[in-house]
């Protein structure tokens, strides 16, 4: 097939490089069609105008490669779990902040001398409680467009507090450790940023408000559960092995298309999954060891996402309620 680029297509190369992210055959059978619709689309805009295209045409044509649309049974769960996601991120940063002010001084500066070192550790740990209230507060209006910008900078977040601790700690077990705190708004960010934004526009009800607020709620519980990141205090390897097990079986009630119980699970393995394989990890003392760990986990993710792989029709507008 030879795409036809019309006048209004200003950066033909970047159309094409977002059309290679589809499918070989949808690209045969609708890649004319896009082109037409893009070059309508960015006939009258400035080069901000056909970035933006061109990055929503790629972001569309991952989520077909990933399965994540609104039509797949993958993208109704991301759409379920993305506002169980936000108020467990947030419940998490609300009580880890209260913990730390009414406690001893938080270890998060990690005892660097330099001063202007210090400020990207402010930013990771003031924008661990910040953005994930943007987040929460952005589902529990409906405003979905700052949701999922919240969600990106979330996980921008994240990002930046592993990074940290990779630059920062001397050796493999003290980044391991420092890394599990931001594992969790980098994760959830990524997650809710993977629903399908076509699932999530409608107005939320006060049943979802009322799950997101228990999430919330839960995503505390579960901070306090693992003793607020002190792998010092919890060693119990099989505390930490079903707090990535339990929410992995939950996944499995997709293969029934019980997709709320599933979302619950999928909305606890950000704030799980990378502290309990640390857990797990130092119970038993050592990398190889855990690597039959990490094997179950990833062959109950593999069956899980083969599950979730299965297109569904048009898709239905679950409630969380």
């Amino acid at each position: 097939m030879t795409i036809q680029f019309f006048p209004g297509a200003t950066d033909p190369v970047a159309f094409r490089a977002a059309l290679r992210l589809y499918p070989a055959r949808y690209r045969r059978e609708r890649g004319d069609e896009m082109s037409a619709v893009f070059a309508d689309s960015t006939a009258e805009g400035g080069k901000l105008a056909t970035a933006r295209e061109v990055l929503d045409l790629g972001a569309y044509g991952l989520r077909m490669r990933t399965g994540l649309t609104s039509s797949s049974t993958a993208g109704r769960l991301f759409a379920l779990a993305a506002p169980l996601i936000a108020g467990a991120v947030a419940g998490l940063g609300v009580t880890r902040v209260l913990h730390d002010a009414t406690g001893r001084a938080p270890d998060w500066m990690w005892e660097m001398p330099d001063r202007a070192a210090q400020v990207p550790f402010h930013a990771w740990y003031y924008g661990a409680l910040l953005v994930p209230l943007l987040l929460v507060g952005a589902v529990l209006t409906g405003r979905w467009r700052l949701a999922r910008t919240a969600a990106v900078a979330l996980a921008a977040v994240g990002a930046l507090g592993v990074a940290l601790a990779v630059l920062a700690e001397p050796d493999f077990w003290l980044m391991f450790n420092k890394s599990c705190e931001a594992t969790p708004q980098l994760f959830a960010g990524l997650l809710f940023a993977f629903a399908p934004q076509e699932l999530l526009r409608r107005r939320p009800t006060w049943s979802d408000r009322a799950m997101v607020l228990a999430a919330a709620a839960g995503g505390g519980l579960l901070l306090v559960a693992e003793d607020f990141y002190s792998s010092w205090v919890l060693t119990d390897g099989r505390a930490g092995a079903a707090l990535v097990l339990v929410p992995l079986l939950a996944l499995l009630f997709v293969a029934r298309d019980r997709l709320v119980p599933a979302a619950m699970g999928l909305a606890v393995l950000p704030l799980t999954l990378m502290f309990s394989l640390f857990r797990i990890w130092q119970s038993i003392g050592g990398v190889w060891r855990l690597m039959p760990v990490v094997g179950l986990v990833l062959v109950a993710m593999m069956v899980a996402g083969g599950l979730l792989h299965r297109d569904t029709g048009a898709g239905g507008r679950r409630s969380l309620a």
